[in-house]
C-alpha cells in the first residue's frame, strides 16, 4: 500500500484514494492478467469506470480529473493491494478490454520497431520532425500565456493577488498540454507568491517581466546565440538528454562539494548540490530527483573533495552538470572561494546580464559575522558594514560557529535573501543541515 500511495501526484490524492479504498464503493470490479477494473459511483450520473494495467502500471479512468493517477486509480489500486483476494477472475468489460488491447498494440508496435535495423537517417528525420511538431505546440501555448498575462497585468497586482488559484492552475494544465512545463512551473510560481512572499508585490514584478522576456525570447529562439537558446529550450521545459550530455568532453578537475540543498514536495524530492572547481575556478550544480520516498544515491558528501570529470548541459554559463564516471574522495574541503559582499553582488549581476531569468545563484562569502537585527531577521555583515539578509532557521547555530569572530560563509542567493549551507570556521567546512522539525 505505501508503493501506490508513492505514485499519488500530491497529499490531497493520496487522501481521496484511501477514502475510496472501500469494497462498497466499487462495483463489477474484476481481475485478468495483470489488470484489474471496477466502476465508482461519484457526483455524475453514471459511474465512473476506472482500469489499471498492473504491469505498468498504468491508469485509465472516465472521470475529468487532470491528475494522474486520479484518486479512483489510488483507490483501486489501494484496494486490490490491501485485498486482492476480492478481485475475482473474470473477463474485463468491453471498456476495459478495449483500452487493454489497445495498451497491447501499442507495445507489440513498439517491440517491433525496435527490433528493426536502426537507420540512422531516418532517427533523424524522424526526431526533426517530432521536434518541429512539439515546438509548434509550444509556441501555441506561448500565445495563450501572453494573452493571460496581457489581461493580468491589466487589471493590476493586487487583482492578480485576489485571483483564486483556479486561474493559475487552469493556465498551467494548458501549458503542461502545450508540452511547455517549464512555463507551467513559472505560472504556478506566480500563484502562490501573495501566500509565501512577504514583499510579493515586488517579486510578483520581477516574475512578470522575466516570464514575458522568455516568451518573446522563444519567438525568437532561432537568431540567439547557441548557450542562450539551449538556455531559453530549457525554461520553456525542453530538457537535454542524459546520453547528450555525457557525450560531450568532461571537465576533470578536484571538486570541493560545499553546499547541500534538499526540498521535499508534494510530488518529488529535489536534491542541489553544489560543487567548487579547485583548479578550473568554476561552479558545478548536480540536480537529482526521486518520486514516491525513493532514496537519492549519494555519490559525493559535502565537506569532502572529491576527483572527477564533468559533463555540462548547455546553457548561457553553463552551470548543471553531470558526473561521467563515479567521483574519488581526495580529502576534505579546508576553503572557500569568498568574496566580500560587493564584490559577490556584482559577480550575481554579471550572470544576470548574460542569463536574466536565473531563480538562484551559489554565493561565498569571506569574513562575515551573522548578526541578530530587528523585526528577527539575520544578516550576514563584513568588515566594511555591507550585508546580505539571511533566510532560514540556522541564524543561531552560525552565531555559535562563529563565536561572534569573521568567518566564511556558503548559500544559495536568490536576489533577495541568502540561503547559508556551510560555513567555513578554523579552516574546517561545516555543512548546514535543517533542524529536525518539533
Amino acid at each position: 500500500m505505501e508503493q501506490v500511495l508513492g505514485l499519488a501526484p500530491d497529499t490531497s490524492s493520496a487522501r481521496a484514494g484511501r477514502e475510496l479504498a472501500s469494497q462498497r464503493k466499487w462495483i463489477n470490479t474484476g481481475w485478468q492478467a495483470e489488470a484489474i477494473w471496477g466502476e465508482c459511483q461519484g457526483s455524475a450520473r453514471e459511474p465512473y469506470r476506472t482500469a489499471i494495467d498492473l504491469h505498468g502500471p498504468a491508469y485509465a479512468c472516465s472521470c475529468p480529473s487532470r491528475k494522474f493517477p486520479c484518486k479512483h486509480a489510488l483507490g483501486l489500486l489501494l484496494l486490490y493491494a490491501a485485498d486482492n483476494a476480492s478481485f475475482l477472475p473474470a473477463e474485463p468489460p468491453s471498456w476495459a478490454a478495449e483500452w487493454l488491447q489497445g495498451r497491447q498494440a501499442r507495445e507489440e508496435k513498439q517491440t517491433a520497431a525496435a527490433k528493426e535495423p536502426a537507420n540512422p537517417a531516418l532517427a533523424a528525420v524522424n526526431q526533426q520532425e517530432r521536434s518541429r511538431r512539439r515546438e509548434e505546440r509550444i509556441s501555441s501555448g506561448v500565445d495563450d500565456l501572453a494573452r493571460w498575462l496581457e489581461d493580468l497585468v491589466r487589471a493590476g497586482l493586487a487583482e492578480a493577488a485576489a485571483r483564486p488559484w483556479t486561474s493559475f492552475e487552469q493556465m498551467s494544465a494548458r501549458l503542461v498540454d502545450a508540452q511547455a512545463s517549464g512555463l507551467a512551473r513559472f505560472v504556478r510560481q506566480l500563484g502562490s507568491l501573495p501566500h509565501t512572499a512577504s514583499n510579493w508585490p515586488e517579486r510578483m514584478l520581477i516574475d512578470l517581466g522575466q516570464l514575458a522576456l522568455l516568451l518573446e525570447a522563444w519567438r525568437r529562439r532561432n537568431s540567439l546565440e547557441p548557450g542562450l537558446q539551449a538556455e531559453v529550450r530549457a525554461l520553456v521545459g525542453i530538457n537535454e538528454s542524459r546520453e547528450d550530455v555525457l557525450a560531450r568532453p568532461p571537465v576533470h578537475d578536484v571538486w570541493d562539494v560545499v553546499g547541500r540543498r534538499v526540498l521535499d514536495g508534494e510530488r518529488m524530492r529535489v536534491q542541489r548540490t553544489w560543487l567548487w572547481g579547485k583548479h578550473t575556478h568554476r561552479w558545478a550544480l548536480l540536480l537529482d530527483f526521486s518520486v514516491g520516498g525513493q532514496s537519492i544515491e549519494q555519490t559525493v558528501t559535502p565537506g569532502a573533495s572529491f576527483e572527477a570529470e564533468l559533463c555540462f548541459y548547455s546553457g548561457a554559463r553553463p552551470g548543471r552538470a553531470l558526473a561521467k564516471s563515479r567521483p574519488v574522495r581526495v580529502g576534505p574541503v579546508g576553503s572557500l572561494p569568498g568574496q566580500s559582499i560587493d564584490a559577490a553582488l556584482r559577480t550575481y549581476a554579471e550572470s544576470l546580464g548574460h542569463n536574466p531569468w536565473l531563480e538562484r545563484v551559489p554565493l561565498a562569502l569571506a569574513n562575515v559575522v551573522p548578526v541578530h537585527g530587528h523585526e528577527q531577521a539575520w544578516w550576514a555583515v563584513d568588515e566594511r558594514g555591507q550585508r546580505v539578509r539571511l533566510d532560514g532557521p540556522m541564524g543561531w547555530h552560525l552565531l555559535a560557529l562563529s563565536g561572534g569572530r569573521p568567518m566564511g560563509l556558503f548559500g544559495e542567493w536568490d536576489g533577495f535573501t541568502l540561503w547559508p549551507l556551510s560555513a567555513l570556521a578554523a579552516d574546517t567546512l561545516a555543512p548546514l543541515r535543517m533542524p529536525a522539525a518539533a
